[in-house]
């Protein structure tokens, strides 16, 4: 009965202790995001501080991404042209390829030069590369592309006028986006109008009748 009564006095100690290292451990974690918040909002161009938070890390990281994926999505119509032209010319796909991510230097070139580089050296074949290239970029478009241009090469089938479709087709989606942005502009400007302009018309408008009325009735 003593050795059992040692040992659960023993467990309860042991739960006991490791409660309160928790509990200790999370208190410091919330004392150090607070110290960075507060060194962050105090000072002046701490931007870089602010964005290191965990809670605002993760809003920064998508937004990049969705900036990135917008501009490789301007840039893919050139792009797919470039590789058009080079296979009407008489080039070879990956030759074509080549052309544009070792002539160009932006987002998209950048992203399809380190995957190019990789099949080019033998390490992934073609279809992996173009595979990794699609799921980096995340743009249905190219994603389709990539497909029609790994069965055309399998097959022997002409690529360069689907190449020169798929151009003209990320060209009138992209243009697409864009006007849809420009319409949903005066949609995202009535709550600032609402909130911050309207009052003050009204303001404006209504002040000097509100202060005729309450002098004459003085």
């Amino acid at each position: 009965m003593v050795i059992i009564g040692v040992l659960l006095t023993g467990l309860s100690v042991s739960l006991l202790c490791s409660f309160l290292l928790q509990r200790r451990q999370r208190m410091r974690q919330r004392s150090s995001v607070r110290e960075r918040f507060l060194e962050a909002t105090t000072e002046k161009g701490s931007r870089r501080q602010i964005l290191s938070l965990p809670f605002l890390d993760k809003l920064f990281k998508r937004q990049q991404q969705q900036k990135i994926a917008s501009r490789c999505e301007a840039e893919l119509p050139r792009m797919l042209d470039i590789i058009a032209m080079g296979m009407h010319a008489g080039l070879s796909f990956d030759a074509s390829f080549g052309l544009y991510v070792h002539r160009f230097d932006n987002e998209l070139a950048r992203l399809a030069r380190e995957r190019f580089e990789i099949w080019e050296r033998g390490l992934i074949s073609r279809s992996d590369g173009l595979e990794q290239l699609a799921a980096a970029l995340n743009i249905p478009l190219f994603d389709r592309f990539c497909r029609t241009a790994q069965r055309s090469i399998r097959f022997g089938i002409p690529l360069a006028p689907l190449i020169r479709e798929y151009a003209e087709q990320a060209r009138k989606e992209y243009r697409n986006k864009q006007k849809e942005l420009v319409l949903k502009a005066p949609v995202k400007m009535l709550l600032p109008t609402g909130v911050l302009i309207l009052p003050a018309m009204l303001m404006l408008v209504i002040g000097p009748i509100v202060l005729d009325v309450t002098a004459r009735m003085v």
